[in-house]
């Protein structure tokens, strides 16, 4: 069997005329799917496809479509890739949405991705089932209750906020002041942050932890679970509802000793031993889940924390592994949460490759394009959906691909009609 691929373009004339009922121009043979574009459907699928999922740069793909004798200019190539996406950005903030609300667990992590020539980060929000990206100017926890507050504008003060900032020791003065303006509404950002302003809350820590409380109360009364888990690496920023922690990042400690003498390089091996005996007693608890199994993991956790040790690096490696004990051991509780983050760095190397390439972004809609279309592209790799079909189903109209979102769904609880082909 031998495979052939042609790639041709041609230009199309279409004949105006002009309508006396309607006094309008009007085209013979128009295509709905060419309004208000020089470019047809099938020419924006391929160049979209090549530079995002294929990663070739807006230069040399400029200079490709010169070769084939299309007529365009560097900044009509950037237009097409950066500009009037709004059907694929409100799809990709459908997949925020629906892994919110359908999946059991959230997996995160985030890279260094520059904008306008300053340092920012994307972080990845995702599961098994769903992929999204997002990049901001900061890596702080609120920028992270943020991301998750994208599908929604509006923000409540409620009983959830005021136990947050409890629970993280904000000074009862304040606690004071938003407990009299319990239940208020706020339209927008700017409204909360104007509010602050009015009641003289001016330090930078303070209203930030604010703003997390506010962040955190919406979240629930939009309908998030509070019991949601989210596995990280371990950074901070993302210790927000239930907490669960990568093993092999938290392996890393121990490994980074370095010895000075064979007793300490025999410690250290006892120990690494120990902890991957550990890993694959939890590996095989997550094939099949008992009580007994999980008392045995606990018990051997403890052990190997409670070890004595005469490197005092390797004590605080241990001392700081004590302390991630829940977030470790979170896999007893819920069996279905993985034990490393490899899913989450794997899917954030393709802002990393796009960084190394192409620097960073520089205005706001070739950020927001790449975060979109690096989403939608993930999301059709999780599913086993051709990207290249996906394109050419939106911008022709054929719509016969479901929304995105409809396969995170039926990746969580399965029954979709899947009445379409890859290919067109």
């Amino acid at each position: 069997m031998i495979y052939q691929f042609f790639v041709e373009f041609y230009a199309h004339c279409y004949s105006p005329f002009w309508s006396i009922n309607d006094k309008r121009l009007h085209n013979l043979n128009y295509i709905p799917s060419v309004q208000g574009y020089h470019f047809g459907p099938e020419l924006r699928s391929y160049v979209l496809h090549q530079h995002h999922a294929c990663g070739v740069t807006e230069q040399q793909l400029l200079e490709s479509l010169w070769d084939r004798g299309v007529s365009i200019s560097a900044g009509e190539l950037s237009n097409l890739l950066t500009l009037n996406h709004d059907d694929f950005h409100a799809e990709k903030d459908d997949l925020l949405t629906t892994g919110l609300f359908h999946c059991p667990y959230l997996q995160v992590d985030d890279t260094g991705a520059r904008h306008q020539g300053q340092n920012g980060y994307c972080t990845f929000i995702g599961s098994p089932e769903f992929a999204w990206f997002g990049s901001t100017e900061s890596k702080s926890r609120e920028n992270f209750l943020s991301l998750l507050h994208r599908p929604w504008t509006t923000l409540v003060l409620n009983e959830h906020a005021m136990s947050y900032l409890e629970d993280h020791n904000c000074p009862a003065k304040w606690r004071k002041v938003f407990q009299e303006c319990l239940c208020v509404h706020f339209f927008n950002r700017e409204s909360w942050d104007a509010f602050l302003d009015d009641c003289g809350l001016t330090k930078p820590r303070l209203r930030q932890k604010a703003s997390e409380a506010m962040l955190y109360g919406s979240l629930l009364s939009h309908g998030v679970r509070s019991d949601l888990p989210i596995h990280s690496d371990g950074a901070g920023q993302f210790d927000v509802f239930i907490r669960s922690g990568c093993w092999l990042h938290a392996g890393r400690p121990i490994e980074r000793v370095i010895p000075v003498n064979k007793e300490q390089v025999e410690e250290q091996y006892q120990l690494l031993c120990r902890f991957w005996d550990l890993y694959r007693e939890l590996k095989a608890f997550k094939a099949a889940p008992d009580d007994k199994r999980a008392s045995s993991v606990r018990q051997h956790f403890r052990q190997l924390v409670q070890t004595r040790v005469e490197c005092s690096e390797l004590r605080e490696a241990l001392s700081n592994l004590a302390v991630k004990e829940p977030e470790l051991l979170a896999v007893l509780d819920d069996p279905n949460l993985p034990l490393h983050n490899n899913l989450s760095e794997s899917q954030i190397r393709e802002h990393v490759k796009r960084r190394k390439i192409s620097g960073g972004t520089r205005s706001e809609a070739s950020r927001q394009a790449r975060d979109t279309f690096a989403s939608l592209k993930k999301m059709c790799r999780l599913h086993e959906i051709s990207f290249w079909s996906y394109l050419r189903d939106r911008l022709n109209g054929y719509n016969v691909i479901p929304r995105l979102s409809e396969f995170i769904k039926k990746a969580v609880y399965g029954d979709m009609d899947e009445g379409f082909t890859n290919t067109f």
